[in-house]
């Protein structure tokens, strides 16, 4: 095996971990908080008005994060007075989560922000190889996904 290369693999994987905090530098918030946010303000890219009522269930399967790691992100929305969370009146087993106004502008900014920071992305590195990248994260992704299973179910 190549170990130069495995090194700055994994050099790299380090510098996309880094990524998120410089991003959350940049943006006032984690990408998580902005990618929640989006979904429950109804900023996000699907275009459904669903969105804007998300419970913890449906906000785990879009984002593909678990559920500790969604109740983590809401506290920390709620603590910023971003979003509130009430029961739902139609099922008092939900908890609704709704945006206030200040997690709208703060959204709001966030999105702008992050929208020249895609901008740039494409400036620099051109739509073909942008999607590349994208093409390569998702099947690493799958890979971990993968992986992770096979070795749950060696156990």
């Amino acid at each position: 095996m190549n170990s130069e290369l495995k090194e700055q693999f994994f050099s790299a994987i380090m510098c996309l971990k880094k990524m998120e905090s410089m991003f959350g530098t940049e943006c006032e918030m984690q990408m998580t908080e902005l990618a929640i946010l989006k979904s429950i303000t109804g900023e996000c890219s699907c275009g459904d008005c669903a969105c804007m009522n998300l419970n913890v269930p449906e906000i785990q399967e879009k984002l593909h994060i678990s559920k500790p790691a969604v109740s983590y992100i809401l506290n920390s929305l709620e603590k910023k007075a971003y979003i509130t969370r009430e029961i739902d009146p139609k099922d008092r087993r939900k908890i609704s989560i709704y945006p206030t106004g200040e997690g709208r502008q703060a959204a709001q900014k966030s999105i702008e922000k992050s929208n020249a920071l895609w901008e740039a992305l494409l400036v620099r590195f051109g739509q073909e190889e942008m999607q590349h990248l994208v093409v390569l994260l998702t099947r690493l992704t799958e890979f971990f996904a993968e992986f992770s299973e096979d070795k749950r179910s060696d156990r």
